[in-house]
This record gives C-alpha cells, sequence and structure tokens, in this order.
C-alpha cells in the first residue's frame, strides 16, 4: 500500500472510533430511562395528595360493576387507601408504623388489587407510596433488555424487559410518560396525560389476556386538609409492624425473590384439562420466607397446588429505613397446557 493509501486508511479507521464512540455516548443507560419515567410518575414526594379513581369493572352479564378508589397521602408515613362501592369497603392505612387493613368481602379484592399494580407501576412501587400488596420494583441492579416499538401514536417507544417474572415497561422517550406495563398481573395502558411538574395519566385501562377488566378515569388534587381521625386503624382490621420514616424513597432495599418453585399439576385437574392461572397472596417474614399463603382466586382444583408451591418460595428481606419489614405480595402461579406432541416428526 502507497503511503497516502495508509495515510487515508488511517483517518479512515480514526473517524470510525469517534463515530462510535459518539455513538456510544449517546446511548442512554435503561435503568436512567425507568429512573427518569418513575421520577414523573411518583406524586408521592410532598403532601397532602388526594388521588381519586372512578374505576368501571365490565361483567360477563353487561351490568358494569363501578367501584371508587381514594388516596389520600398525608406523607410516606401517614396515608389511606379505600375502596368503596354499595354494600363494598377495603381500607388500608398506615400511620405510625403500623400498617392495618379490612375488608368486607370474604378476601382481598383481585380486580381492586389489579388497578393498584397499575398505578404502583407508574413510580416503580416506590417504597413513599400508599401500596401494601406490591413492593418496589427491584429493577436497580437487574439486567434490563430494551427495544423500540409502536405503542398507539408513539412510533419509537421504548420498552424494557426486566425481573422475575418479567415485566416489560414501555415509555416515551419525548415525554418520559409511561405509556404500557405488562407484566403477571395483567397489561396496563396509560393515556391522556396532565400537564406540569408531575404529569399524570387521566385514564389507566387494565386488561388481561386481551380482555378489558378495569378502566379508571383519575384525578390528583393538592392541597386538602385530612383530619387526623381518617388515619385511625379501622375496626376489626389486621395491623402488622410497618416501618416508615421521611426519607423511606431513599432509605429501602427492594426484596428480590431468590427461589421460585413451579406447581406441580393435580392429576385430577389434568385429567379434566383444566388450566389457568391461580392468584395468591404470600405474607412475606423479615428474613424473606413465606408465612402465609392465601389463595384469592383462581380454580379450585388448582388451588391447593398453586398455594403449596407459594409456601416454599424464598425472597430477600424488604427493608425500610434500616430495618427488615413483613410484606405481602401477590404472586401469580400459571398452569399451562402441555406443549404439543409432534406428528410424523414434525414440530
Amino acid at each position: 500500500m502507497t503511503r497516502f493509501g495508509k495515510q487515508v486508511l488511517s483517518k479512515v479507521l480514526v473517524a470510525g472510533l469517534l463515530t462510535s464512540a459518539a455513538f456510544a455516548g449517546s446511548k442512554e443507560d435503561p435503568h436512567d430511562v425507568l429512573a427518569k419515567s418513575f421520577q414523573q410518575g411518583d406524586i408521592w414526594t410532598q403532601g397532602p395528595v388526594k388521588l381519586v379513581a372512578k374505576v368501571r369493572m365490565p361483567a360477563p352479564n353487561g351490568q358494569d360493576l363501578n367501584l371508587e378508589y381514594t388516596v389520600s397521602w398525608a406523607g410516606p408515613e401517614k396515608w389511606r387507601a379505600e375502596w368503596s362501592a354499595p354494600g363494598l369497603q377495603q381500607v388500608t392505612v398506615l400511620n405510625d408504623g403500623k400498617l392495618s387493613f379490612v375488608t368486607n368481602q370474604p378476601s382481598p379484592l383481585v380486580r381492586a388489587i389489579e388497578f393498584e399494580a397499575a398505578i404502583a407501576a407508574l413510580d416503580g412501587g416506590t417504597p413513599a407510596g400508599p401500596y401494601s400488596f406490591f413492593p418496589p420494583l427491584d429493577y436497580q441492579k437487574a439486567k434490563i433488555d430494551i427495544t423500540k416499538t409502536k405503542v398507539g401514536n408513539v412510533a419509537d417507544a421504548k420498552c424494557l424487559a426486566f425481573g422475575q417474572p418479567v415485566e416489560t415497561l414501555c415509555i416515551d422517550p419525548a415525554t418520559h410518560h409511561m405509556l404500557s406495563a405488562d407484566g403477571d398481573v395483567g397489561t396496563f395502558e396509560y393515556s391522556d396525560y396532565t400537564t406540569g411538574a408531575n404529569t399524570y395519566p387521566q385514564t389507566v385501562k387494565v386488561s388481561y389476556v386481551k380482555t378489558l377488566m378495569e378502566e379508571g378515569k383519575v384525578t390528583v388534587t393538592r392541597g386538602d386538609k385530612f383530619p387526623d381521625s381518617l388515619f385511625k386503624a379501622p375496626e376489626k382490621s389486621t395491623t402488622i409492624d410497618f416501618r416508615s420514616c421521611a426519607d423511606v424513597d431513599k432509605n429501602f432495599t427492594a426484596p428480590h425473590l431468590n427461589k421460585v418453585v413451579p406447581a406441580k399439576m393435580p392429576d385430577a385437574a389434568k385429567k379434566a384439562k383444566k388450566y389457568g392461572m391461580v392468584w395468591v397472596l404470600a405474607t412475606v417474614g423479615k428474613d424473606g420466607s413465606v408465612q402465609k399463603a392465601d389463595v384469592i382466586g383462581g380454580d379450585p382444583d388448582l388451588n391447593s397446588a398453586a398455594k403449596d408451591a407459594v409456601q416454599q418460595y424464598k425472597f430477600s428481606p424488604y427493608m425500610r429505613c434500616g430495618e427488615a419489614v413483613e410484606f405481602q405480595k401477590v404472586v401469580i402461579v400459571p398452569f399451562a397446557p402441555p406443549p404439543p406432541v409432534p406428528i410424523n416428526g414434525l414440530p
């Protein structure tokens, strides 16, 4: 090669290296993408805050259920979340390090939990928020796969997948708005965002296997004055210690699922070809072991097997304000049909 040719090749290689370096430097860390979206969706930073959602739950008979979900948040150490409708009430209160829960239903409402999960996904389940069934997402050190896809009117939404089971969150790169979240609890869609420092979706939809389960119209206001009586533990409520502090959003370690035991398909259910999902509410102790597992939804022929499996799960401790705390976690246990048997050697 001539001297001139070597000089040209050298310049091309240098230019290529510089271009690659510039491109690599412009690539945003997916953890930062999530953090920005969670920060924007986090309305639980300065109280008082009141969130009210008018939630419609479609019913097979065409007679929709209409419930109201109200959160009165005085701060990370004092809040009340309530579901109400004629003949129905479910209340959770955090006050002075005590978490109290009561419902006049046989068990916690599965469809209410679905909607609460959709609200929690907006801010990653921040420990300062009014969440009792969903601890914070453990994403800071997780391996995150990122892709681009069209979501609604956003052609280049960033979709980030991580965790076990996998959670996929799709975010508008221009506004950092959460567009959708998909996980074992269901698929959440967010739209009609407000404007301002903490923009928030005014419409939240929850679907399961492409079937609309809940649709909520959400309003958020600030400056409400809450009476102290609102935060008293309800009568006949179950109460546990739940450590909190003013800076709990910076002083916590999210629990991580370390051990999963697959559920064994019961012989009777297998013969009857019964498959599906079972919802289990796991009460996790301070050491991360499951102390109690209660089935809150699913086929009776599958429930016992799901419960037995979840009781063997193991989590890392959930730390709040320097102390390990007991927490509850909704676990979805799948019972899937076996794969089809190949015919004549064909897949």
